[in-house]
């Protein structure tokens, strides 16, 4: 009997190995590079931190042309697509999807139904109405609970990136970058000209933001932007966005994509160039920062006297601080629940009421994330919610009515709007 050849395990294991060098060498350089960007100043980046980047930018170029060639040598490696559509209500109260790998976060979910080759998904949109409402108070109209549907966008979204998923060179520079610098700026790096994330469509915002002040001439402050993925459907929807990162590289990244990025820990009139703003986005960032409550808190005081705050939060909710090396330590939330429906109950009446918002309206959305060949898409469990402001005076009163615990300590702060 004739021995196996060993040599397609000896060429898989000689092209991993030369990804895993050529990963770490370029994790290398871009470290060096940016050691040399000056210290991190509030607002728009100085010219030496412009041209510091412009280091960075050219390694990240050179990390997608690396992916691009490949792709063409090596083909796109993704599986194919046969069905994509929503979870009915019944599979989601028998479970399906649920994981149990404590390594996940609680809000990740099984997005694949069988094997993935089969190239069947299923998205979770619906939820149990009728439930939610229960959990609300009762001044809330009934109008706020209405779930968006999967739409022609979404669907175009998914299947590009389980046909052509990123590319293993961009995903091994984007893992050996991550042990060596903020992790969000290891993919503006690893990933350029290669969105990774998604949330909704630009008609599934647009359907959400109907009725906003200002209409299409608002002015929009949109917190902790990333690389500007989520940002994109938004565009056409505001006359301006201004967005906010913490470092030189997501901004430069941002301004790239078209935004007027500013780098600032805090929201503060004097770095924003603005005092007010029509609609502020807080998407899959409350969750990350130090002091949720204090961002609010300043989301507030930035807002027009009719503005809308519309965040995203994937639920179960956990907290991990995105910054867990600078500054002080995260304060905590006092959030309930472990399905959808009592998670966002417990976001409207223990934080967002008590912070002086109101619900107008209520979705759920899968927050994607492209991957690798094997797995190119998975997805959080996330909620969508836009919010009204309102006065400090009647904050106290709605969340007295919704939570006596959670009033206490808000209404001690009450100041006249």
């Amino acid at each position: 009997m004739r021995t196996p050849s060993q040599w397609p395990s000896l060429r898989r294991r000689t092209r991993a190995l030369a990804s895993e060098i050529y990963a770490e060498a370029v994790a290398e350089i871009a470290t060096l590079a940016g050691r040399a960007l000056p210290p991190p100043a509030p607002g728009v980046p100085t010219i030496g931190a412009r041209l510091a980047n412009s280091m960075i930018a050219s390694i990240a170029i050179f990390v997608a042309t690396i992916g691009r060639l490949e792709r063409l040598i090596g083909g796109a490696g993704g599986l194919p697509v046969n069905d994509i559509r929503e979870a009915t209500l019944q599979e989601l109260r028998q479970g399906a999807g649920a994981l149990t790998d404590r390594r996940l976060l609680p809000s990740a979910y099984e997005v694949w139904i069988g094997a993935r080759a089969d190239g069947r998904l299923r998205l979770r949109y619906t939820y149990d109405v009728s439930r939610l409402r229960a959990l609300l108070p009762d001044s809330i109209g009934a109008d706020v609970c209405v779930p968006v549907a999967l739409d022609s966008e979404t669907l175009g979204w998914v299947r590009a990136r389980v046909k052509r998923p990123a590319p293993g060179t961009q995903l091994a520079v984007w893992r050996a970058l991550k042990r060596k610098m903020y992790h969000y700026d290891a993919g503006v790096v690893a990933f350029f000209g290669f969105p990774r994330n998604f949330l909704l469509s630009t008609s599934q915002w647009e359907q959400l933001l109907g009725g906003r002040p200002r209409a299409t001439s608002a002015v929009a402050l949109d917190v902790g932007a990333g690389d500007g993925s989520l940002s994109l459907p938004l565009r056409s929807s505001f006359a301006k966005i201004i967005a906010t990162e913490l470092t030189a590289p997501l901004v430069f990244r941002l301004r790239a994509a078209g935004l007027d990025a500013v780098l600032a820990e805090d929201l503060r009139a004097d770095w924003l160039g603005r005092s007010s703003f029509d609609v502020v986005f807080i998407l899959n960032v409350l969750d990350r920062c130090k002091d949720p409550f204090l961002m609010l808190d300043q989301a507030h005081s930035l807002l027009t006297s009719d503005g809308w705050l519309v965040v995203s939060i994937v639920l179960p909710a956990s907290q991990s601080d995105a910054a867990a090396d600078t500054g002080t330590r995260q304060r905590r939330w006092n959030m309930q629940g472990d399905d959808f429906e009592s998670g966002a109950a417990s976001l409207v009446n223990d934080v967002f009421l008590p912070s002086g918002f109101e619900p107008l309206r209520i979705v759920r959305a899968p927050y994607f994330c492209a991957g690798d060949s094997f797995s190119p898409v998975a997805a959080l469990d996330a909620c969508v919610l836009v919010l009204r402001r309102i006065p400090r005076s009647e904050a106290c009163n709605a969340s007295t009515k919704a939570s006596a615990s959670a009033s206490a300590s808000v209404c001690s702060t009450c100041s006249a709007d």
